[in-house]
């Protein structure tokens, strides 16, 4: 049998080293292509996860993810592949 996929919409956790989702109230994460075209912007809920509505899964291009907290300070720029339906961002 073949896998099925079961993320309909991208979903981002944001972890720590030993894989445990941090609490990420108040931070929010944005999506723009590689060319630098603003996807969308996405908040992250206590437990760690954001989940961007507009995109579907698997994801069909490379996408530039950033990671803010609410007052606008940026924290994470990771580069998210092709053909993916979650990302992790670890630390």
């Amino acid at each position: 049998m073949s896998p099925t996929q079961t993320l309909r919409r991208f979903t981002v956790i944001w972890a720590n080293n030993d894989g445990v989702p941090f609490n990420t109230s108040g931070f929010f994460a944005t999506l723009r292509r590689l060319d630098g075209t603003f996807v969308q912007a996405a908040g992250f809920d206590r437990f760690g996860t954001a989940r961007f509505n507009r995109v579907r899964t698997p994801t069909n291009q490379p996408y530039i993810l950033r990671t803010f907290r609410d007052d606008g300070v940026l924290f994470r720029v990771r580069s998210v592949p092709a053909g993916v339906s979650s990302f992790v961002v670890i630390g």
